[in-house]
């Protein structure tokens, strides 16, 4: 009979099942999933490689392996990722906080530290990512974060408390509920992939990550259009408006921004990658 297998014999088995189920980036997966178990970064998971886990890691492990094995995004799998250096909690309830996310979070900072006691809202809030970033980088800010998904705000919430985060969480669309000239921020990351393109994702967002904040329509511009008129009504003068779009968009979104005659569009930032990935616009004066 085979005794306990160390750490290293548990990844290289581990590695061949995910290959053979054709899950991609296999090993990084399965370091993400021992670094998880073990509470250790990435690289020092090697440093444990002839160490024979606990049971309970073991186990953990197997269970871990066979999610993967479907496809399931290994955040959920782990239930947690990092954002902006916080960890967020995640699950279906919600999509997975991106890279590209934080570059659109980097530039909402940088405009509302200037401001003495701004107010924004993170409309499309999801796992409160942005919302909980922003209100631990700019305590004097005052938060909101708003969703349709009930499942998702819950999340938020639970994230916002694990993060002794300052956010007020409301369920409604878009920003129905609040006042004209009541915010100095409005900021998204919207559903901005076309139906089309939805059914072209990879297998771990398509078949795991919710549809509802994913699918932005025929032209991925269902919400974005609407919530570019509503914001003109709810910023304040000269208040930002900051959005998260595709980077096939990067054309569109700012012509609806300039038909949109309350707002001027000031620029388009790109993310990590080099693409397209953020329009920030301003209310005009009033």
């Amino acid at each position: 009979m085979t005794g306990p297998q160390p750490w290293s014999a548990l990844l290289a088995a581990a590695e061949r099942r995910l290959r053979a189920a054709a899950v991609e980036e296999a090993d990084t997966k399965l370091r993400w999933v021992a670094a998880h178990l073990l509470g250790c970064g990435l690289a020092d998971v090697f440093r444990h490689a002839a160490e024979i886990p606990t049971p309970e890691h073991a186990a953990a492990f197997a269970a871990a392996v066979e999610r993967l094995a479907t496809h399931e995004p290994v955040q959920y799998v782990i239930g947690e990722t990092d954002f902006m250096g916080l960890r967020i909690r995640c699950d279906r309830r919600a999509l997975i906080p991106r890279p590209e996310t934080e570059v659109l979070t980097d530039h909402a900072e940088d405009f509302l530290r200037e401001l003495p006691a701004p107010r924004v809202v993170d409309v499309c809030t999801g796992s409160g990512c942005i919302a909980c970033a922003l209100a631990k980088r700019v305590p004097h800010a005052r938060v909101w974060g708003t969703d349709i998904s009930a499942d998702a705000l819950d999340l938020a919430r639970e994230n916002a408390r694990a993060l002794g985060a300052a956010v007020e969480f409301r369920q409604t669309d878009l920003l129905t509920g609040f006042a004209d000239d009541s915010m100095d921020m409005v900021i998204a990351n919207p559903p901005y992939v076309s139906t089309a393109d939805c059914a072209r994702l990879a297998r771990t967002v398509r078949d795991f990550e919710p549809h509802l904040a994913l699918d932005g329509g025929v032209d991925g511009l269902r919400l974005i259009s609407r919530l570019v008129s509503e914001a003109a009504r709810v910023l304040t003068s000269g208040g930002k408006l900051l959005l998260e779009i595709a980077e096939d968009q990067a054309v569109v979104v700012p012509e609806l921004l300039c038909a949109q005659t309350q707002l001027s569009l000031l620029s388009r930032k790109s993310d990590y990658a080099g693409n397209w990935r953020v329009v920030i616009a301003a209310r005009n004066p009033r």
